[in-house]
């Protein structure tokens, strides 16, 4: 992976940067962190740098050892071992709106935009730790070039939403956001039906003081105005008081037209791997002034989750069934990464094993041989999949 920005490059220059960036300034704050496992963050730290920010470590993490949250945040032994071969950008359209190594495009009517490979904390199971994206944070000039292809594209009538991701678009400079706003006012004045821009971010749940704090991050947003904010929380000792604050703050911002407030969380085995766990979450987040609606559950990435997180398929379903009781506004669809896409399966689908995969289907309709293995090797391909009726002989998967 490219070599990461520095905090100074992606906050505002008139802000502190609380951001622990080495294992003796989280010690003195986790003093249960032994000698012996201090050591080890520091060799994995050697490899995959660590980024924590102090409001996580003092308002979320518990000190002690057996906390569940040590294991997403802090560097274990794990992740040496693992591969973190993640294939995000695979299978992408032949034929895209703007050709950029920043702008990822699976579908006709939706495009992702990387705006940088920072983030204010590093998720240790994060999937894109060993890819080789576009290191920094996007410059003007990028932003001008991709503007500039898309208003040329005659595919961009087809576009409907462009979503900000990273790294962290909630972490880049402002005056960065400030500019993407004005190029998407200039760009929907091209098109035939206005194309949207959601911002997924997990900085309210980091490093909420950074919204609640910064004036011109706030101008960039409101006059970007996205439809929607897609956090990635976890669990329920990531609701803080101040999560609740920036997500109103948010809210605010958006003046006549305010934005949906979306959350999505990974399945982690042993951290929120119980429907009681991810319900608990869910009445926290609704305390506040906010609506928040759940929104993806997503089954462990076959890459980049480490291993001893992952969950079979059929145990992600069954928190789900176990979900799926709760009003409609409640219950989040369970999403499947694949290369081709996003995959979308019900609580009480039937996954049968026609013979060492499952197959599924994107939500555009493209079938996915997704293998069963348990240890996952992604092998998922587009083309010669074999699609059975319904009605056609296949064992039904035995029980996880």
């Amino acid at each position: 992976m490219g070599t990461l920005a520095s905090s100074a490059d992606v906050l505002d220059a008139s802000l502190p940067a609380p951001l622990l960036t080495s294992i003796d300034e989280l010690r003195a704050l986790l003093p249960a962190i032994t000698d012996d496992r201090a050591a080890v963050m520091r060799e994995v730290a050697a490899r995959y740098q660590f980024r924590l920010p102090r409001f996580y470590v003092e308002k979320v993490l518990h000190n002690d050892a057996a906390d569940p949250l040590w294991d997403l945040a802090l560097p274990g032994a794990a992740e040496i071992y693992d591969a973190g071969t993640e294939r995000w950008d695979a299978f992408q359209l032949p034929v895209r709106v703007v050709e950029h190594p920043r702008w990822i495009q699976k579908y006709a009517y939706e495009a992702l935009l990387r705006t940088t490979d920072f983030c204010s904390g590093l998720c240790r199971y994060c999937y894109l730790k060993n890819r080789d994206v576009t290191p920094g944070v996007i410059s003007m000039q990028e932003i001008d070039a991709i503007f500039d292809a898309a208003e040329k594209s005659p595919h961009r009538h087809a576009l409907r939403e462009i979503i900000l991701s990273g790294g962290d678009p909630m972490a880049i400079p402002a005056d960065r956001l400030e500019h993407f706003a004005r190029r998407m006012e200039r760009l929907n004045g091209t098109v035939n039906r206005r194309i949207t821009v959601n911002i997924h971010t997990r900085e309210p749940v980091w490093n909420p003081q950074r919204i609640l704090s910064s004036k011109p991050l706030q101008q960039a947003l409101r006059r970007l105005a996205p439809s929607a904010y897609v956090l990635h929380v976890v669990h329920p000792r990531e609701v803080t008081p101040e999560l609740h604050q920036a997500m109103e703050l948010l809210s605010e911002l958006g003046r006549q037209r305010r934005p949906l407030m979306l959350i999505q969380h990974p399945l982690f085995r042993h951290i929120n791997d119980d429907a009681r766990i991810i319900t608990s979450m869910y009445d926290l987040l609704d305390s506040g002034k906010v609506v928040v609606k759940p929104y993806y559950l997503i089954h462990p990435f076959p890459d980049g989750t480490l291993p001893h997180h992952r969950l079979t398929l059929l145990e992600s379903q069954r928190i789900l069934r176990d979900l799926a009781s709760a009003p409609g506004s409640r219950v989040p669809l369970l999403t499947i990464p694949t290369p081709m896409g996003k995959c979308v399966i019900g609580p009480y689908e039937t996954l049968v094993d026609r013979g060492g995969y499952y197959l599924l289907h994107t939500k555009d309709g493209v079938p996915v041989k997704y293998t069963i293995a348990a240890h996952y090797n992604p092998v998922e391909t587009r083309v010669n999949i074999p699609i059975l009726s319904d009605d056609s002989s296949g064992q039904t998967a035995p029980e996880a």
